[in-house]
């Protein structure tokens, strides 16, 4: 898909949605580069293979299908109750989110702005100079669970992850899934 051609498929929408609408679709258009950190994650992935087969199937065919296939004692097990358990769990669907540098408050607050204000064109091209981290990841929470729900879920994610709200995303996330590479499993994982 080109980016000319890219919003010609826009549907008419309401104002309350049109700003977060703008930015999803300014980020499906090709708009806000993620190469470098989807690069940099693949690298740290290929480094066990095991961990990258669970995070290519939780993004393919979601977490919860995941974590109801895996078998008990397998990385895949371990790994998606982790991410089960974890405030942030939803937003390792995005890729590139096993390197992200952003602080996990700054990043939140950021998804926050972005889904409860208008985003004027001065604030699109703002995020399009940053690499809008936030539009991918706003992105993806609407997609799994509609504007509102998403918004209330960045609401629990904030209270529930104070702990290590200054830690970066990336080192949050690696940290989960070197736990469950510490404990190697006895089987392989479930396809």
């Amino acid at each position: 898909m080109t980016k000319r051609n890219c919003f010609s498929r826009a549907p008419f929408l309401p104002a309350g949605l049109i700003s977060v609408t703008a930015v999803v679709l300014l980020s499906g258009c090709g708009y806000f580069g993620g190469d470098e950190k989807q690069q940099l994650e693949q690298a740290w992935l290929a480094q066990d293979p095991q961990l990258q087969q669970v995070v290519e199937q939780i993004r393919s065919r979601g977490l919860d299908v995941v974590a109801q296939s895996a078998a008990a004692g397998t990385v895949s097990a371990c790994v998606t109750e982790k991410l089960t358990q974890d405030p942030l769990g939803k937003l390792v669907n995005v890729e590139g989110a096993l390197v992200e540098s952003a602080k996990v408050a700054e990043l939140l607050g950021d998804l926050q702005k972005l889904m409860e204000q208008e985003v004027s064109f001065d604030q699109v091209a703002s995020l399009l100079q940053k690499g809008a981290d936030a539009a991918a990841y706003a992105k993806n929470l609407i997609d799994q669970q509609g504007l509102e729900q998403a918004i209330q879920s960045l609401k629990q994610m904030a209270l529930a992850s104070e702990q290590f709200a200054q830690q970066d995303l990336g080192a949050h996330f690696q940290q989960l899934l070197l736990e469950c590479k510490a404990s190697p499993p006895a089987t392989t994982p479930a396809n």
